[in-house]
């Protein structure tokens, strides 16, 4: 049985309204053609007939075009959620990363300055770099003891060949160390021949001066 109407359905398989399908409008255009050869009054009715048929073929084109048109606005919309669901959770690891690499960086950070609240040996029992220059300047501070321990005795030894006692010799010392440190030396010993001594001669003096040695 010819049937007059064809169901659109969407997705879910639910009908949505009833369109008249292309077979039956055919059919009533061939049935309008056929009376073509009847009387006026019949040709009235077969023109007449022919208009409404070609007013439904052009509605149910548009509606087929409404139709297609929704369809195609549902899939792109399904699409969009589609990306901004992926876009969402590559946002998350995104984020997960973030803070995982915040949280290693806040333990590497607390470990480094627990390690510099440490004495600088051990520091550079676990630092190798800082290791290497850290020995190397104990190295240049030993050398620099040497020469004022080697100084020291070669004023002994002198002190001595004059018949003074260790002590008369340390009395005779005691001005120079104020004489260096207020660059008053008599030899260009001053403590601004040396940048790390001129850095903190200030501080020096005034704690010798608080301490009654200056």
């Amino acid at each position: 049985m010819l049937s007059i109407f064809s169901s659109r359905q969407d997705k879910s398989n639910k009908l949505r309204y009833p369109i008249p399908s292309n077979s039956f409008i055919k059919f009533a255009f061939c049935q309008a053609v056929c009376y073509s050869g009847l009387s006026y009054k019949e040709n009235i009715m077969s023109t007449r007939q022919t208009a409404v048929i070609n007013g439904l073929l052009a509605e149910n084109v548009g509606k087929n075009d409404l139709v297609r048109s929704a369809d195609s606005r549902a899939n792109q919309a399904e699409s969009r959620a589609s990306d901004a669901e992926h876009n969402a959770r590559f946002n998350q690891l995104k984020i997960d990363r973030l803070e995982a690499e915040a949280k290693n960086l806040k333990e590497e950070n607390r470990m480094f300055r627990e390690l510099l609240s440490r004495p600088m040996r051990e520091i550079a029992e676990v630092s190798g770099e800082f290791r290497k220059t850290y020995f190397e300047q104990q190295q240049l501070l030993a050398e620099w003891i040497m020469g004022q321990k080697a100084y020291k005795e070669t004023a002994m030894q002198l002190g001595m060949a004059l018949e003074m006692t260790p002590d008369q010799v340390q009395s005779v010392a005691a001005p120079n160390y104020t004489a260096v440190l207020e660059n008053r030396t008599q030899h260009s010993n001053n403590s601004t021949t040396n940048p790390l001594l001129a850095e903190h001669a200030a501080n020096i003096l005034a704690l010798r001066k608080k301490n009654g040695k200056a």
